[in-house]
C-alpha cells in the first residue's frame, strides 16, 4: 500500500518520513475510514476494508485506503472509472501495467482544492482470486 503514495516525480514515498496519526478498525482484521476521509468519495461495496490511516507526511497528510475483494479486476476497474467519471470527481489518467496485472486510475476533483490521488487495482498473482484495491488521496488541511 505504500508504494502508491510515493510521487512519480522521484518525490520520497510517504513511508520513509511518513507516521500514522490515525488507523480506525472495527473489529478484528476489518478497518473503517479514518476521520475526515471524503463522504462523496466511491467505496467499492463488494471490498473488505482491510486498512485505512491518515498518514502524515512531509508533503501533507495523505489517507491510504488497502480493500480486498473476490470480484475480477476488470469488475473493479470498471467501478472506479464510472463512479470517479462523475462529478464531483473526474478520471485524468488510467494506466495499465499488464506484466504485474495492474491497473492504476488517477483521478482529481473537478471544483474547489483540486485534490487528485490514484486508486491502484491489483489482480493477486498467487491464487487469481483476490483482487486488492489500493486508494492514496491526499488529506484536506
Amino acid at each position: 500500500m505504500a508504494a502508491a503514495c510515493g510521487g512519480e516525480d522521484g518525490g520520497t514515498p510517504a513511508t520513509s518520513t511518513a507516521t500514522v496519526t490515525s488507523v480506525a478498525t472495527a473489529g478484528p482484521g476489518v478497518a473503517q475510514l479514518p476521520e475526515g476521509f471524503p463522504t462523496d468519495f466511491p467505496i467499492y461495496e463488494k471490498a473488505t476494508i482491510a486498512a485505512a490511516s491518515r498518514i502524515a507526511a512531509a508533503q501533507g497528510d495523505i489517507y491510504a485506503i488497502g480493500m480486498e475483494t473476490s470480484d475480477p479486476a476488470e469488475t473493479v476497474r470498471s467501478f472506479y472509472e464510472d463512479t470517479l467519471g462523475v462529478a464531483p470527481w473526474e478520471v485524468t489518467n488510467v494506466v495499465e501495467i499488464p506484466e504485474e496485472e495492474t491497473v492504476v486510475v488517477k483521478f482529481a476533483r473537478r471544483e474547489g482544492d483540486g485534490q487528485a490521488g490514484t486508486v491502484v487495482i491489483m489482480q493477486e498473482q498467487e491464487d487469481g482470486q483476490t483482487t486488492r484495491i489500493t486508494i492514496s488521496l491526499p488529506a484536506g488541511p
